[in-house]
């Protein structure tokens, strides 16, 4: 079994960005760009740093400065290729990992459902490693919220598992609250912009990266 979760545990579900793939070192420099070319803005790591983790209609408003989200949505998408997200080299490892072991595999991800799609496809991750798949379209709620995770208990009802047979991996303090209030276990990675220290202030165990479920 994987290092940091017990035998209890029967789902696994991962957030998506900053956990699963490197996305801070990409689409920062993505957002600047975006800000710089169609609004004239110097957007800066602070201001990215206090929105990061939104889902991207509120971030792009309040990254670029505009109250015409939709524009700011297709302004970004626009130049997605150009600054691709980097599949973590334990992601798939892991994945593959937890299922060998028996355990029902997912992501729970407040990406749009355009982007996660083309992370998946993108980086080659199998559909036979997902059980369950959940993006920022499939719901109206977002992570602090705790419901975010209505959907995913849905499924994990209808499977006869219970919330605290578990276990929601994230790289943020938004992810452990929304988890924990959702009655799953949580796990911090510190792939994001949370450490480890943070984390344990907050009541929360971390690990350095996924690799570290290996």
């Amino acid at each position: 079994m994987a290092k940091h979760i017990p035998d209890i545990i029967k789902v696994v579900l991962f957030d998506h960005d900053d956990t699963l793939v490197d996305t801070i070192g990409t689409k920062w420099a993505q957002h600047k760009y975006v800000a710089k070319l169609y609004y004239d803005k110097e957007l800066t790591d602070a201001e990215i740093t206090e929105h990061w983790g939104k889902p991207l209609p509120e971030l792009v408003g309040l990254l670029y400065g505009t109250d015409d989200v939709e524009q700011a949505i297709k302004h970004n998408t626009a130049h997605h290729q150009e600054f691709e997200k980097v599949l973590f080299k334990a992601t798939v490892p892991t994945l593959k990992h937890l299922k060998d072991a028996g355990k029902l595999v997912g992501i729970v991800t407040a990406t749009t459902r355009f982007s996660f799609e083309h992370d998946l496809k993108l980086h080659g991750i199998s559909p036979e490693l997902l059980d369950y798949r959940q993006s920022g379209d499939d719901t109206l709620f977002h992570k602090p919220d705790k419901r975010v995770f209505e959907p995913a208990t849905k499924w994990l009802d209808a499977k006869g598992i219970l919330p605290e047979e578990t276990l929601y991996i994230g790289d943020g303090l938004h992810d452990m609250k929304a988890a924990l209030g959702a009655g799953f276990n949580f796990l911090g990675v510190e792939t994001g912009l949370v450490t480890a220290r943070q984390f344990a202030t907050a009541g929360a165990k971390s690990i350095p990266s996924i690799a570290h479920l290996l």
